[in-house]
């Protein structure tokens, strides 16, 4: 509901234009204590119009100005209500301050037409900024998004090409030669990574998952998918499932469940030393299964806790660990999308448990 500040100096006009108005809107009315000779307005609270009356104008006409200021770019809307012989006397501040001008005596029509004119004006310009925020914020994105994709792949791409060259020596020993081409797999799995987080992004982005829930093995999908993981990781970890036996079969979006779990599995890979142990937990609550993904590595601080799951955005301690910052804003995405929620506990160097709870079908 649109707040209108009442500001009229004659205490019955003042009631009774706030009970009036307060038939449709939430009307705070002003009070003013006299500092230097001039009455100030005591009044922080945000309000999406003012109304003043000449004597209120005149006093309180830079404290008026300021809040129109302090709002700009949005426009915040004053209107006058005054006798028509006053405003001659009000014209050094009338134009600087007032939106809108109604003369008494006051028809409440027309006074419910200005209001409402001027509360329009005020959410459009709202609708606006809010507009215009979002663009800013999307060409920066868009901006970042450029300036990562362009720096991650060249780097391998420099690999790739300072290596090929190398290749191309005759006489180069055969164990120089697979040290190369080993880099160079390398280099070309960190660019499929990327161009597989990037296309993922853009599908969550556009909303071009699949919605469609199938009955699941869950505890064999798991041990697959991990199975799956660990030979395109080369990992040796060793990993713990624990599967509730009422959990063993439910509907669930397969495509996106698996999207989720590889990567906070693989993250958890990454993340933690070789030959550690890795923890997958599922269990069944009601109606939500809940997924819990357990590492002991690195962890995460708590600042970089706050701002995990945006876009682009990397924990201070990866180091050299390669990565693009998009992995967690796609989960996240995803189980929002889904109607679930995504949660992470964490301790440096302890090691991180990512919670998932996603909504099941029997």
């Amino acid at each position: 509901m649109n707040r209108i500040l009442i500001f009229i100096e004659q205490t019955e006009n003042r009631r009774i234009l706030a009970e009036w108005l307060g038939r449709s809107y939430e009307v705070v009315v002003g009070e003013s204590a006299v500092q230097a000779g001039k009455a100030v307005p005591l009044l922080n609270e945000p309000f999406d119009l003012c109304i003043l009356d000449g004597p209120a104008l005149h006093h309180s006409w830079e404290w008026v100005q300021a809040r129109k200021q302090a709002e700009q770019p949005v426009f915040l809307p004053v209107l006058l209500i005054t006798l028509h012989s006053d405003v001659k006397l009000l014209t050094r501040h009338l134009w600087q301050t007032v939106d809108e001008l109604i003369s008494k005596p006051i028809e409440k029509l027309e006074l419910q037409a200005r209001v409402e004119m001027l509360l329009r004006s005020r959410r459009l310009s709202l609708k606006l900024q809010a507009a215009l925020e979002q663009e800013r914020e999307l060409k920066e994105l868009k901006s970042r998004f450029v300036s990562m994709v362009s720096h991650e792949f060249r780097n391998p791409l420099n690999i790739i090409s300072g290596f090929t060259r190398l290749l191309e020596q005759h006489d180069l020993p055969s164990e120089r030669r697979t040290d190369f081409s080993q880099r160079i797999q390398a280099a070309v799995k960190s660019m499929t990574a990327l161009l597989d987080d990037v296309l993922a992004f853009g599908k969550v982005e556009t909303s071009a998952l699949a919605d469609n829930a199938t009955v699941l093995a869950i505890e064999p999908f798991c041990r697959k998918l991990i199975e799956e993981i660990k030979v395109g990781m080369g990992s040796n970890h060793t990993f713990q499932v624990d599967c509730e036996d009422e959990c063993f079969t439910v509907r669930v979006n397969e495509a996106l469940l698996r999207q989720v779990l590889t990567n906070l599995l693989s993250n958890a890979i990454k993340y933690s030393a070789p030959q550690s142990t890795v923890r997958l937990k599922f269990q069944c609550q009601a109606e939500v299964a809940i997924f819990q993904v357990q590492d002991e590595g690195i962890g995460i601080s708590p600042t970089d806790q706050v701002r995990l799951f945006e876009s682009f955005y990397r924990a201070s301690n990866v180091g050299k660990i390669p990565g693009t910052g998009l992995g967690l804003a796609i989960v996240k995405q995803v189980v929002e999308q889904a109607g679930g929620t995504i949660s992470v506990s964490s301790e440096v160097n302890v090691g991180t448990t990512f919670t998932v709870i996603l909504p099941i079908g029997k």
